[in-house]
């Protein structure tokens, strides 16, 4: 199958093989990205945040956060004086920390799918391509023509498939770690709003 991908590159559907190849490529650059801000860079110590909350070190909390989002919402609240306030600077910032989390995560759903349409769309373009044209040519040709055709129209949709698919179970692997990470990042709001309260 790999020898027939690779020469799919060269026939009549080489055009969408390589439009789909383009997707490919943004949909492998979106889900490195955030898996090496979700996994490695964004790495969080829940149990020395909270400590530090409860003993309302609002400072040692945000570092012990380091890069995690988690600490913009820190930053935000800790300057408040009541709880109430703090909820409201926390809720201001938190839209923009949801945004920060799932950025580009959605292209990974649109990857899939455009991939897959491609796909069809190079299989129907095959098709056309085996079936034009026939009725002027001899059988040797015909036999040729329907081959190529057919050809380029199975790899196209295989190759749109094989994007599309990973890219799908990526985007749900991601979108539900963006999902633990804005939770986390709810708990951590919730208990600095508690230690303004004492």
């Amino acid at each position: 199958m790999l020898d027939e991908l690779i020469k799919g590159f060269s026939g009549p559907g080489a055009a969408f093989m390589y439009v789909i190849t383009a997707v490919l490529a943004l949909g492998l650059a979106v889900t490195l990205e955030r898996a090496w801000l979700y996994w490695l860079r964004w790495r969080l110590d829940s149990a020395a945040v909270s400590s530090r909350l409860a003993a309302g070190d609002y400072d040692a909390a945000e570092g012990a956060a380091g890069a995690h989002p988690a600490s913009r919402l820190i930053r935000s609240g800790a300057g408040s004086d009541s709880p109430d306030s703090a909820w409201d600077a926390m809720a201001t910032e938190s839209a923009l920390v949801e945004t920060t989390i799932r950025a580009r995560v959605s292209y990974l759903a649109m990857v899939g799918n455009v991939a897959t349409m491609l796909g069809l769309l190079g299989t129907v373009y095959g098709l056309i391509f085996a079936f034009s044209g026939l009725d002027a040519a001899s059988a040797v040709e015909r036999t040729a023509r329907l081959s190529e055709g057919i050809g380029a129209a199975m790899v196209t949709t295989a190759w749109g498939l094989l994007v599309g698919i990973p890219a799908l179970v990526a985007h749900a692997i991601l979108d539900s770690k963006a999902s633990r990470l804005l939770a986390r990042c709810e708990s951590i709001a919730a208990a600095l709003a508690l230690s303004k309260r004492s």
